[in-house]
């Protein structure tokens, strides 16, 4: 009996042990005790880079090693984001994790109960690098609700959306320097003119659709922001961000309702004279990627997405002139930590797990390198405190380009400048904090609770009635706004209106305080 039960002693004293001592950065046995190799499911944003197999093979490695995970990442596409984002978190479909952002239905997805809470002793617990790295203030525009449901980047962008064209063109048919959306008139037609295999401004359906009315509409003032539905979707509830008031403006009082109309006729004329393609409903390949096929003469984006395109561009011969969307005082707002991040999906089986894995790619430089860069010594390596080209690989060559991955929420700290930035790319990158300035409600996240029924009717009727409109296809700009007027107030506008004011103004005074 004695000798059974100093066995049994012992065994117990050797699975205590072992339970207490950590293996690599996560440790062997997570909470629930996973000792076998657990797979996570992820989405992201765009398209999968050609060279993901390598760097997911990479990843796994270092995963299973450390905290006995692998990832299975999958993309939602741009131009089927409207419609696939929610569907992925409604359907039933195996998820543990999700992009998440203010412009990516973070707060209505949140209100429906797509993502599950995160707690402070939950970070605290599984990701204690993050926690570390990041702001409070973080956790608090993340907030809808008073509760927390993404787990937000711990360095915010540094950042304004831009317009490239190619300035050899410009150069080469006599046209002057151009600084603004508004004097692009005589490049697009030049360019229609002389370039029979180039279409001036190339759009797809979703990013780029209603890109070039939004710059210019920034450009002629108000400056707006949709206070409801960020960047996809529509409410009709802005503010001008330049007003640090925060007050309220809608799409059909002044001084935004001239504004529309007269950006939505000079878009219609753009669109008639055949420099906006005539597909856009159909295309899914975003102007910047036509821009680097010789395809389109303008491409959107912003100041790190263009990154490899001016790499790419300079490759073949060409030079590109880089012009910033900003408001009329030359001003863009500053982005919030929830502008990028990742929420875990409510029925997810492995959020701790999911958790831990977030916290190394976030955070740990190894991880952040590798799914920002790809592989060191194929496709990047640091070269006198840069990232550099190994010998023989080029922008054109490279399959994991930087910043094309959709891993926008890992630590930018820790990332260095770019042997390949050219003068004018360095030039606008020190500009860039000029021209950024406070935003009013960094921290605001609208509740959908009580008019979500209004606010899907309300994007239905835009989609329909209102894209059109901002990306030149109607015959009549000010018939087709009247309609679109109409169709929206009919489908609930003025009590979204209602409750938009009342957050509005209950989150005003919260800041006060």
């Amino acid at each position: 009996m004695r000798r059974k039960l100093t066995l049994a002693m012992i065994i117990l004293l050797s699975l205590t042990t072992s339970a207490c001592f950590d293996s690599g950065k996560g440790g062997s046995e997570l909470k629930g005790g996973n000792s076998k190799t657990v797979t996570l499911v992820g989405y992201l944003i765009g398209d999968a880079p050609s060279g993901l197999p390598d760097v997911l093979e990479a990843l796994n490695r270092k995963l299973e090693q450390d905290i006995h995970a692998r990832l299975e990442l999958r993309y939602i596409q741009w131009g089927d984001m409207a419609a696939r984002y929610p569907l992925v978190l409604s359907s039933g479909e195996n998820v543990d994790f999700i992009f998440a952002a203010n412009w990516a239905y973070y707060s209505q997805e949140a209100t429906k109960g797509s993502f599950r809470e995160i707690t402070e002793d939950m970070v605290k617990e599984y990701m204690p690098k993050h926690y570390a790295a990041t702001n409070p203030k973080a956790w608090k525009e993340a907030e809808v609700g008073g509760k927390v449901y993404m787990i937000p980047t711990s360095t915010p962008d540094t950042k304004v959306p831009v317009t490239l064209i190619r300035a050899d063109l410009r150069k080469k048919y006599d046209i002057p320097e151009i600084r603004k959306v508004s004097e692009l008139e005589p490049y697009l037609a030049a360019v229609k003119e002389n370039e029979p295999g180039m279409i001036p401004i190339q759009v797809d359906k979703q990013y780029d659709f209603i890109k070039t009315h939004a710059n210019l509409q920034w450009e002629l003032g108000p400056a707006t922001v949709d206070l409801v539905m960020t960047t996809n979707g529509f409410s009709g509830v802005f503010t001008d961000w330049d007003d640090p008031s925060g007050k309220l403006l809608t799409l059909f009082d002044e001084p935004l309702r001239s504004n529309y109309i007269h950006v939505a006729k000079i878009v219609k004329s753009w669109y008639d004279k055949g420099y906006i393609n005539h597909d856009a409903f159909a295309n899914k390949i975003r102007s910047k990627d036509s821009f680097e096929q010789g395809k389109s003469a303008v491409a959107y984006g912003n100041s790190n997405d263009i990154q490899s395109t001016i790499a790419k561009a300079e490759q073949q011969g060409w030079e590109v002139d880089i012009i910033p969307n900003l408001s009329p005082k030359g001003t863009y707002i500053m982005d919030s930590y929830i502008n990028n991040g990742a929420a875990i999906a409510t029925d997810s089986k492995n959020a701790e797990l999911t958790m831990r894995m977030l916290d190394l790619i976030m955070e740990d430089p190894e991880y952040n390198q590798l799914v920002y860069y790809g592989i060191q010594g194929k496709n990047y390596v640091f070269k006198n405190g840069e990232v550099a080209f190994p010998e023989g690989m080029t922008a054109e060559r490279n399959d994991y380009a930087p910043d094309a991955s959709g891993f926008w929420f890992t630590n930018k700290n820790q990332l260095l400048p770019n042997s390949g930035w050219n003068e004018k790319y360095t030039k606008h990158r020190d500009e860039i904090k000029q021209m950024l300035i406070p935003f009013s409600y960094s921290a605001f996240n609208f509740n959908a609770l009580l008019v979500q029924g209004e606010l899907d009717r309300i994007n239905e009727a835009a989609i329909q009635y209102l894209n059109p409109l901002l990306s030149g296809m109607v015959r009549d700009v000010d018939e087709a706004f009247k309609q679109a007027e109409t169709e929206i107030n009919k489908a609930g506008f003025h009590k979204l209106l209602a409750e938009a004011k009342k957050q509005t103004e209950q989150y005003l005074l919260s800041q006060k305080e």
